[in-house]
C-alpha cells in the first residue's frame, strides 16, 4: 500500500497536470480538438482517485500529516486555486457559446416554415380595396 506522502505527490502532480492541460484548451469551443476535454475529464477522474486513498489514511486512528505533507497542501491549494480560476474562466466561455446556439436555433425555428407556405403559382393577386 501507498503511503500517504507517495499518495499526496501524486495528488499534486495530478493538480498540476490539470492545471497545464487545462491552459491549452481554447476559450472558443470549436477552436479545441477533439478530446481534449475529455482527456482533462480523465484526469480529473485520476484525482478523484487519489482522493479516496488519502480518505482512507485520514481515516486512520492517530492519524497526523507530517511537516512535508503540509508543504505538499499548501502547494495543491495554491495549484487548485489557479485551476479553479482557469476553469470557472473556460465554464463560462462555454456557457456563453452554448447559450449563444441555443438562441440562433430558436430564431432559425421561426423563419423555418415561413416562407414554404406561399404559393408561388408564377401570378400575382393584389388584394387591396
Amino acid at each position: 500500500m501507498n503511503s500517504a506522502k507517495s499518495i499526496m505527490h501524486a495528488f499534486l502532480k495530478q493538480t498540476q497536470e490539470l492545471y497545464e492541460r487545462a491552459q491549452t484548451i481554447h476559450s472558443r469551443m470549436e477552436a479545441n480538438e477533439e478530446g481534449t476535454v475529455e482527456a482533462l475529464e480523465t484526469l480529473f477522474f485520476r484525482r478523484q482517485e487519489s482522493i479516496k486513498q488519502l480518505e482512507t489514511f485520514m481515516r486512520q486512528k492517530n492519524f497526523q500529516w507530517t511537516t512535508e505533507e503540509y508543504f505538499i497542501i499548501e502547494q495543491v491549494k495554491e495549484s487548485d486555486h489557479q485551476l479553479q480560476q482557469l476553469l470557472n474562466n473556460l465554464h463560462f466561455a462555454f456557457l456563453t457559446q452554448i447559450k449563444r446556439i441555443a438562441q440562433t436555433k430558436e430564431v432559425s425555428k421561426k423563419y423555418n416554415g415561413a416562407y414554404q407556405t406561399m404559393a408561388t403559382g408564377g401570378s400575382f393577386i393584389d388584394k387591396r380595396n
